[in-house]
């Protein structure tokens, strides 16, 4: 059974994955993964009149979430809060950007733990919680191996909520197996067309939308 109910607006909340360019394009959406999922729910679920919201923020992690939630989430009043973040929180190891350092894993936990739970205070009815996806191109990367903790933080959250949890990481990372030859993100971790697709295909499966 779908979680989506017929009128619902859906909020994705994330990093530059999510973002895909949406301050610049037309529709507000982007050309990642929630431009794939508005245009399947238009062609495969007219009937779920939906609005779609896209408010990703390359570069930024939890914290900065936390810093422009009220605006960016609260004041939207979702029912559906779809969030993807940490890739940021475990690239910062690597070296600081913009100011901005690595944020540790029981950090992260109580940043996670505290947008969701202002969301919940303030209505939002279902959570879909992507996992963070890859950083390096191989699965077995420094960064990556240390990010897999911040995806297992994700899935014990959203069980512990009733969440939607979406594997995004653990479908992009086979799909880098099972076909090398795909171009599946542009240095490690941006998504190309093809890895926006992954993630999509997560979100619609998870989220019970497709058989």
């Amino acid at each position: 059974m779908s979680m989506i109910r017929d009128g619902d607006l859906i909020l994705f909340q994330g990093d530059s994955i999510t973002d895909a360019g949406r301050r610049t394009a037309a529709d507000g959406l982007g050309g990642g993964y929630v431009a794939i999922i508005r245009g399947w729910l238009a062609a495969g679920r007219p009937d779920l009149r939906v609005r779609i919201v896209n408010r990703g923020v390359g570069g930024d992690r939890t914290a900065e979430l936390l810093a422009r939630w009220e605006e960016d989430c609260l004041a939207l009043r979702p029912d559906v809060l779809s969030l993807m973040i940490g890739v940021n929180d475990v690239w910062r190891k690597a070296g600081e950007w913009n100011g901005q350092t690595h944020i540790p894993l029981d950090r992260y936990r109580r940043n996670l733990g505290e947008l969701l739970d202002r969301a919940a205070a303030a209505g939002v009815r279902q959570f879909v919680l992507i996992s963070p996806t890859t950083i390096e191109p191989e699965n077995g990367g420094e960064l990556n191996v240390l990010l897999g903790a911040y995806d297992a933080a994700v899935r014990e959250e959203a069980a512990r909520r009733g969440a939607v949890y979406v594997p995004a990481r653990e479908k992009l990372m086979a799909s880098r197996v099972r076909l090398p030859e795909v171009d599946w993100t542009h240095e490690g971790c941006h998504p190309t067309v093809a890895g926006h697709a992954i993630l999509a295909q997560a979100w619609l499966e998870a989220a019970g939308l497709t058989s």
